[in-house]
């Protein structure tokens, strides 16, 4: 059974016991979702925290869990874009007991959501911690999810026993996160971050709803001062709001991109070696 630790405001640990090399572990990452947005895509996120559930994959949230632009003094409050169950004078109570409630579902899978821009400018200009409520609301209902700010660490630490109950072999993969800083998925972008994060070997971003999967090699010596290629990864996580199925709006207007919907699956596998093997998928 997988075991969170909070080490401090910035770092989570992930304690995964395995006994053998040849198993690998999934986990869900996504962000951008904006639950509370009639344009997200409430069936596609179910499916794939299904499918998260179905295999005992942690699921992380790296911002923008919900929109939050619906409040009476939001200048960008728009009557389209509520959803009716959050029509009231209590908008954000309406708003965070919803979302923990539809996450109920899956409160045993979703381990962790982080702030991002949508969470944090709620705080700046309301007072109100919006994940923190949600956190808070979740654990009232058994969830052991942990609220992180808008940048922070994810230790994935696999441990294995020795017959005799004590700790035996550790490996461990970092998972630095930061919600979104830079647009545009490129290797300059992935660079940034691995420039800020060097003791990292993932990288995840989000915030512009680009998904995308860069690997980054560099050198390494190991403690016998053998040379070996380390393989990073840059992951930009895509979003769940669906902003171009019809042919106006605030983001056609703009002439951008349509968008990828869906998060990432993240796989790890422990190695005999020390490290531990990363491959990464998207969520379809």
């Amino acid at each position: 059974m997988i075991e969170l630790k909070r080490h401090s405001n910035a770092v989570l640990e992930l304690r995964i016991p395995y006994t053998s090399t040849t198993k690998a572990f999934d986990f869900f990452l996504a962000s951008d979702i904006h639950l509370d947005n009639p344009k997200c895509n409430r069936k596609l996120l179910a499916k794939h925290l299904d499918e998260a559930a179905a295999k005992k994959a942690p699921a992380l949230f790296f911002g923008d869990v919900m929109c939050l632009m619906q409040s009476r003094s939001d200048k960008r409050g728009s009557k389209s874009s509520i959803r009716p169950e959050h029509m009231g004078d209590n908008y954000f109570d309406l708003v965070f007991n919803e979302t923990a409630n539809w996450f109920s579902n899956w409160k045993d899978t979703i381990v962790m959501m982080s702030d991002g821009n949508h969470e944090t400018s709620i705080l700046t200009h309301n007072e109100i911690d919006p994940l923190e409520n949600v956190t808070r609301l979740m654990r009232k209902q058994g969830s052991k999810v942990q609220h992180m700010s808008y940048q922070g660490f994810i230790w994935f630490t696999f441990i294995q026993r020795n017959p005799d109950g004590t700790t035996g072999k550790t490996r461990r993969a970092t998972l630095a996160f930061h919600h979104g800083a830079w647009s545009g998925a490129s290797k300059s972008t992935g660079q940034k971050y691995f420039n800020i994060f060097p003791q990292a070997q993932i990288v995840v971003n989000g915030h512009n709803h680009e998904r995308s999967i860069i690997s980054h090699p560099a050198y390494n010596i190991s403690a016998n001062g053998t040379q070996t290629i380390q393989n990073r990864w840059a992951l930009q996580t895509g979003t769940y709001k669906e902003e171009f199925k019809n042919s106006t709006g605030f983001a056609v207007e703009r002439i951008v991109h349509p968008k990828s919907l869906g998060g990432l699956w993240l796989r790890l596998r422990p190695r005999d070696s020390n490290g531990v093997e990363i491959t990464c998928e998207p969520a379809t």
